[in-house]
């Protein structure tokens, strides 16, 4: 059984079913709207694992590494915040 999705995968399950042409509330009026969603979860906690591993350019931008504000400044939070966003699942 499928956990409940964290508030991250919900925000880009509906970015992508809004981008493939999906009305909102087709996902949340509807009778069974978690199944209209879940393949869209699938899709948002793949794209989110993708993001895991920060890129070069990531690694290289001041922004994240060495003045981010919300993560310190410490390189090994990054992945944290990815894990926090998308579980996997146990």
């Amino acid at each position: 059984m499928s956990r409940e999705p964290t508030e991250m995968e919900d925000r880009v399950a509906r970015a992508i079913a809004f981008i493939d042409g999906v009305p909102s509330d087709y996902l949340t009026t509807t009778r069974d709207a978690y199944l209209n969603i879940a393949p869209y979860l699938k899709m948002a906690r793949a794209a989110i694992w993708a993001m895991r591993e920060p890129t070069k350019e990531m690694i290289g931008a001041e922004f994240v590494y060495k003045n981010c504000h919300m993560c310190g400044g410490a390189s090994d939070q990054y992945p944290r915040m990815i894990d926090a966003a998308s579980p996997q699942e146990e």
